[in-house]
């Protein structure tokens, strides 16, 4: 099959899903699917939700046209690589990369000042967040043939790695701005 056909046809099955969905909830059988339309506001709705420009340049493409899971492990890829670059923590990957950068107790990546329970709560749970991220997200992706996944789960998989992107970039400047003030990376 034309990669026009295929799109066609898997637009057509994901009308259909749809349909059957607003079917079951219109009978009391559960809450409605989310959806896209399927009319080009796709790509409306993409540009909506994911503003970083590497986030963009690595995934959009791929996006529009129907790539989801591969949108969604490239994001990941470029959340990794991101934390890496800001960290120097060239020799891990994955969960580990991201359990070593966020961490509570001796974070390279901080978010707060860490002063209170709450700071050390956010921490904590930013650092299971990324590294969930790369468990439980890239990983299935990255090695499994064929990942299914439809557009409205991939739609909000890369909103959340846009979240996870402008967090460890906050991050970083704000640890940038610590070490500025002590002279030493942890005060």
């Amino acid at each position: 099959m034309t990669d026009t056909r295929t799109r066609s046809v898997a637009l057509r099955g994901y009308r259909i899903a749809a349909a059957i969905g607003a079917e079951a909830y219109a009978l009391g059988l559960g809450p409605p699917a989310p959806s896209l339309q399927g009319d080009g506001s796709d790509q409306l709705t993409y540009d909506q939700v994911v503003d970083d420009d590497e986030l963009r340049r690595t995934t959009r493409k791929l996006f529009l046209d129907g790539h989801y899971a591969m949108a969604v492990e490239e994001a990941c890829k470029c959340l990794n690589n991101l934390v890496k670059d800001l960290t120097g923590l060239d020799a891990l990957d994955g969960a580990g990369l991201m359990k070593k950068a966020f961490s509570r107790d001796n974070p390279v990546l901080r978010l707060n000042a860490l002063g209170s329970r709450s700071e050390k709560a956010q921490q904590q749970g930013y650092m299971e967040i990324f590294s969930g991220v790369m468990t439980g997200v890239r990983n299935p992706r990255a090695h499994e043939h064929a990942y299914p996944d439809d557009p409205v789960t991939a739609l909000e998989l890369l909103t959340l790695a846009n979240h996870l992107i402008r967090t460890a970039r906050v991050a970083a400047s704000y640890s940038t701005h610590l070490i500025g003030l002590s002279g030493s990376p942890r005060i």
